[in-house]
């Protein structure tokens, strides 16, 4: 079941999951909390499906739930300190934690459902009419590289998080809160430049590369059907 719904969700359209990204991302911020739970619990499955076939796609959704209750967790104590009333800083925890856990589950599952070149094309397709061929394609590369380095660098914090633990079983926290940070940012740095090469064998720094080749089948109408129902049920529930 899990693979079923993946493949499914892999051969929507592009253009369809970004522009449903785009209309249901800021829209996470207004819609009433029942609504966001919803949208929440609805996108946890989501990309549970989808990370079952992705090497560490368990891992990385545990990291960013990780980052989600660190930041709550934060906001929690500033809050205390700031002499806020009980009661609201439960409530005003709770809507931060699962608008935030819908937001990263979002951005995630566009990630693992679509690859960064089929991004970049949908986006090089909206912006051609407005901007032109030469600028549209310099954006959509763009945005395919940040896209790319979402994945990439949760499964780089992860490894690099358990060898630490594995090397060094004796550091404390604030040793590894040092460490773990400079020991990504130099991994990633490598893997910046390794996509460049990357970029320049494949031809990928011209406008030719970035012609959009899309078909619209009856599944992306029942998408975008499914996705216009969802939208407008979220802001009136």
């Amino acid at each position: 079941m899990k693979a079923d719904v993946a493949g499914v969700v892999r051969s929507l359209d592009p253009r369809l999951k970004l522009a449903a990204a785009l209309l249901v991302g800021p829209g996470l911020w207004k819609v009433p909390m029942p609504a966001a739970i919803g949208c929440a619990l609805f996108l946890l499955f989501l990309v549970w499906f989808l990370a079952a076939g992705h090497p560490g796609g368990g891992k990385m959704v545990r990291s960013l739930l990780f980052f989600v209750f660190f930041w709550v967790a934060v906001k929690v104590l500033l809050d205390a300190v700031s002499g806020v009333p009980v009661e609201h800083i439960a409530s005003d925890a709770a809507q931060l934690a699962v608008r935030l856990v819908a937001l990263l589950m979002l951005g995630l599952s566009l990630a693992l459902s679509t690859s960064a070149r089929a991004l970049g094309l949908a986006v090089a397709w909206a912006l051609r009419p407005f901007m032109g061929r030469e600028r549209a394609w310099r954006i959509a590369l763009a945005l395919s590289l940040m896209v790319h380095f979402l994945p990439v660098s949760l499964s780089t914090f992860t490894g690099v998080r358990e060898v630490a633990a594995r090397r060094f079983p004796e550091a404390g926290f604030f040793r590894r809160m040092r460490m773990i940070p400079q020991a990504v940012v130099r991994n990633l740095g490598q893997k910046t430049w390794n996509q460049t090469l990357a970029i320049a064998c494949r031809g990928l720094d011209r406008a030719g590369a970035w012609e959009p080749d899309f078909t619209w089948t009856g599944r992306d109408w029942f998408g975008f059907a499914f996705v216009l129902a969802a939208s407008g049920a979220m802001f009136f529930l």
